[in-house]
């Protein structure tokens, strides 16, 4: 039995707003973080906490494609 087509609209559409909400926000944390880098004037404690704030979102960008991965596959074994 197939939920309605309905249901399945919905959550692709809620998937993609929260993919693209999330990738929006990571851009943003990247940027922060090299403008903090950009703006740390040599003091090797600000390049650290900025090399992390970049890390840390890189690896948000990668979260949050694997999330979207993983929901499109769920997705697509519910409908076939």
């Amino acid at each position: 039995m197939q939920p309605p087509q309905q249901i399945l609209d919905t959550f692709t559409n809620l998937l993609n707003i929260a993919t693209g909400l999330g990738l929006v926000i990571c851009a943003l944390f990247l940027c922060v973080a090299g403008f903090s880098y950009m703006t740390s004037g040599g003091n090797p404690g600000a390049i650290e906490r900025s090399k992390s704030a970049a890390l840390n979102a890189a690896i948000g960008f990668g979260i949050i494609l694997s999330a979207r991965i993983l929901a499109q596959m769920i997705n697509n074994a519910v409908v076939h």
